[in-house]
């Protein structure tokens, strides 16, 4: 098969409102109250000394009130300071806040001492870095929860389901590298009359029995920080692209778009195709206005009767469509990259199109006919 070059000469349109590429702690105060902390233990004592102003900041009985410890007047001593550098346990983000404000050091200033992060005092911990990067990783699991995933409506739990275990493994690694954590594994039973179940818990990707859908857990922590930076994007069933979404950088929506692709496309090589499915309308308008910023314009959204339920869908055709969609943004699922190649490449060599794709291709990818 041939292979698609993938340079590109065009650039996109640029976003009218700005976007940043990286979210520190500070930006997510607001969000964060009921987070629990987890710093280095050096720096942890001397933001303590530089907040207390006093090397004994443990029996220093007007610091510990100031930032809502308490004082055990027996051992004449804050015990919470033993839970903190020998029980390993993490502080509440509001009291983090009081010792931050009575010292020489900002939230932006500490954040690289941050350890672990957990939401509540038993909360399961993720070893995320701050500053966050919003990249093409993170788009990609913002993608695949607006796809085939999920964040609870109460427990705010992620979660992204699917048989593709390239997609699954797409999804760890990304969560892996960002929260630094593993999922919960589990693997549903084949469906009976539309009805499924889980069968069993596994603790790798490579055990999943063939044909069978997997899912992947991960903590309340995770939700809550996606939630914070983007918006409530997904929250139960209700999923969104938010403003946030929307004024995030390029990166970030390559990722995005690649991983939604992914999950609610199809390429169809008989009726020279590229669809998007999506029970929502209001996320296939959005994608439509994402795409465009890649300078891919899509066709109207249409809909069908399925089951008694209106089903909505986005075609893309064109040959300058497929191309551009294939190697700006791409997919990762190997047989819908397979039947990618194989639309642009019998388009590309049609009898009547050869020479007008030709004309096209030499202008924006020059180095593809040497």
């Amino acid at each position: 098969m041939q292979k698609i070059i993938t340079s590109i000469v065009t650039n996109p349109a640029k976003s009218k409102m700005k976007s940043c590429d990286k979210v520190h702690l500070s930006d997510l105060e607001s969000n964060l109250w009921g987070m629990h902390i987890k710093l280095d233990l050096d720096f942890l004592d001397k933001l303590l000394k530089s907040s207390s102003k006093n090397k004994n900041y443990f029996i220093d009985k007007g610091f510990v009130s100031k930032i809502g410890c308490g004082y055990n007047k027996n051992r004449k001593r804050c015990l919470t300071f033993y839970t903190w550098f020998n029980k390993g346990k993490a502080m509440s983000f509001l009291t983090l806040s009081k010792i931050i404000k009575l010292s020489n050091y900002s939230f932006d200033g500490m954040e690289k001492y941050v350890v672990a992060v957990a939401f509540g005092r038993t909360g399961k911990k993720v070893f995320i870095k701050f500053p966050i990067e919003i990249n093409k990783g993170l788009g990609n699991i913002v993608g695949h929860i607006l796809g085939d995933g999920s964040i609870g409506r109460r427990d705010k739990a992620v979660f992204y389901s699917n048989s593709n275990i390239e997609l699954l493994k797409e999804f760890r690694n990304h969560m892996k590298s960002i929260f630094g954590i593993e999922p919960r594994i589990w693997v549903q039973e084949k469906p009976n009359f539309g009805k499924t179940k889980w069968m069993k818990r596994i603790p790798e990707l490579r055990e999943i029995p063939n044909g069978h859908n997997v899912g992947l857990f991960y903590p309340k922590v995770c939700g809550v920080i996606l939630q914070a930076i983007f918006g409530k994007f997904a929250n139960g069933k209700h999923k969104c692209i938010t403003e946030q979404i929307k004024n995030s950088n390029k990166q970030f929506k390559i990722g995005l778009l690649r991983s939604f692709f992914d999950d609610e496309g199809s390429v169809s090589c008989d009726s020279y195709t590229i669809r998007y499915h999506q029970d929502k309308k209001d996320i296939l308008e959005d994608i439509r206005i994402l795409l465009k910023y890649f300078d891919i314009a899509p066709n109207e959204i249409r809909s069908y009767l399925k089951k008694n339920k209106e089903r909505y869908y986005l075609n893309i055709t064109g040959f300058k469509e497929y191309h551009r969609l294939y190697n700006l943004i791409g997919c990762t699922s190997s047989r819908k990259a397979e039947q990618f190649e194989l639309l642009i490449n019998k388009v590309k060599n049609g009898k009547h199109l050869r020479y007008k794709y030709r004309d096209y291709l030499c202008r924006v990818t020059p180095t593809l006919l040497q």
